[in-house]
């Protein structure tokens, strides 16, 4: 066995995982992120697709910013996704990513008197998953590169 053959095959593990953590990533835009009290009886729910603010007849409680930052999101969980384990680049990704998701908590909408807005458990999930994505990383780019 060739002194390649382990290094190819720990590339195309840190791949997978790559993969993997990238499509957990996507998926984590399915469930709820925000829930806004209209009144008493009156709940919203908003997943992390519906607050881009591109389904119809749904407008995003977090306007533009909420379109950009969720884009954002979306094309660094694609990139992480694709993008091969032994460039410095997944490292950055993670860390973009991370950041992207900070400042999506970090606006949250403002409710009034008459509503409350709160985040669910699914941000708290994207960070985690963004702060994994970014150790295998470092991991990848140090085993790789030794």
């Amino acid at each position: 066995m060739s002194d390649a053959a382990p290094k190819e095959l720990s590339r195309l593990q840190f791949r997978l995982m790559g993969f993997g953590i990238g499509l957990a990533l996507l998926v984590t835009l399915a469930p709820t992120w925000l829930t806004r009290s209209l009144s008493q009886d009156e709940l919203r729910l908003y997943s992390g697709i519906s607050l881009l603010g591109l389904t119809p007849d749904a407008k995003s409680p977090m306007e533009a910013l909420g379109t950009v930052l969720f884009l954002l999101y979306v094309a660094l969980a694609l990139a992480f996704l694709l993008v091969r384990p032994e460039t410095g680049a997944p490292v950055l990704i993670g860390i973009a990513g991370l950041v992207v998701t900070i400042v999506i908590v970090a606006n949250q909408p403002d409710g009034s008197i008459r509503t409350r807005e709160d985040w669910t458990g699914a941000p708290a999930v994207a960070l985690g998953l963004w702060i994994i994505a970014t150790v295998v990383s470092v991991v990848a780019l140090k085993k790789l590169r030794s």
